[in-house]
């Protein structure tokens, strides 16, 4: 009997010793499972994790200052209403004028062209005056000189270019020279150094070459003309002033066409050989008698 209540004694030890090792496990499976509160300590953790990238450096990099950066250039642009004048020759209506009366249109310019085949400069110089009344021109363009080119004595057409700039007065002003089809004798160095306060645009030196010509191999046909005045638009208005630019308060008003001033070669002669020393004697006398 005693030995029948202890083997049950050691039985019932038993079992409660199985249930207590049964017992144990839930708790230890329930520690490995997320717990109610693990997923917000997941959300706490997620910020911190993302700290390294947070606000104060992009902040910076977006309100830094521009590392002198040039700026921008400023766009063309000319009040509406505005006049050009444009006086000249064959060369002024083979197709150079009519390729820049769009652009002009565009601006809202009055563009006015007056040409006439087989001009000279001394054939506008006693004209200039009273079309600059007539017209009153914020902007004067004069393409004259191709009827030249072969003058024997271009030194002797020097007053008539300055006439012709004097009567433009102190308005803004471009002479531009033919694209040359042949040598000439002179006459672009006197346009060039009798021309100023006028700037002087090179049509050799920067409208890129050859010219398309007409069937007389002399004028500029439609896409040559459209050429030239492609290069001559994008110099005008390389080199105008836009409004406000260096402007003092109690500067003068100014042209909506002004101009930059030239640069000192530009109404500087091309190398000449040495047999025109005499044209260039005779030039200078010339600007004496005046």
């Amino acid at each position: 009997m005693g030995r029948e209540i202890r083997v049950r004694r050691w039985a019932l030890a038993g079992v409660a010793a199985a249930g207590i090792g049964c017992g144990a496990a839930p708790p230890h499976a329930q520690s490995e499972a997320a717990p109610p509160h693990a997923p917000h300590a997941q959300t706490e953790a997620a910020p911190a994790a993302a700290r390294p990238a947070e606000a104060p450096a992009p902040a910076e990099a977006a309100v830094a200052p521009p590392r002198g950066d040039a700026a921008a250039p400023q766009e063309f642009a000319v009040p509406p209403n505005t006049a050009v004048l444009h006086v000249g020759d064959s060369f002024a209506v083979a197709g150079f004028a009519q390729a820049l009366r769009p652009r002009m249109q565009a601006h809202r310019v009055r563009y006015a062209v007056k040409a006439e085949t087989s001009s000279y400069t001394v054939t506008w110089a006693s004209r200039m005056e009273l079309l600059v009344a007539n017209y009153q021109p914020d902007l004067v363009i004069i393409s004259l000189g191709a009827n030249e080119v072969e003058n024997v004595n271009p030194p002797a057409h020097a007053g008539a270019v300055r006439r012709i700039v004097k009567a433009i007065g102190n308005r803004p002003c471009v002479w531009v020279s033919p694209p040359l089809w042949r040598k000439d004798t002179g006459i672009i160095d006197v346009i060039r150094t009798n021309s100023a306060p006028c700037r002087f645009f090179d049509s050799d030196a920067l409208v890129p070459g050859p010219l398309p010509r007409q069937k007389d191999k002399i004028h500029p046909n439609e896409e040559g003309g459209a050429r030239w005045a492609d290069a001559f638009w994008s110099w005008l208005t390389a080199e105008h002033v836009p409004a406000g630019q260096g402007e003092g308060g109690s500067a003068p008003t100014r042209s909506p066409w002004a101009l930059r001033p030239s640069p000192p070669e530009e109404h500087r002669a091309r190398a000449e050989a040495p047999e025109s020393a005499p044209q260039r004697g005779e030039q200078v006398s010339e600007r004496r008698a005046e």
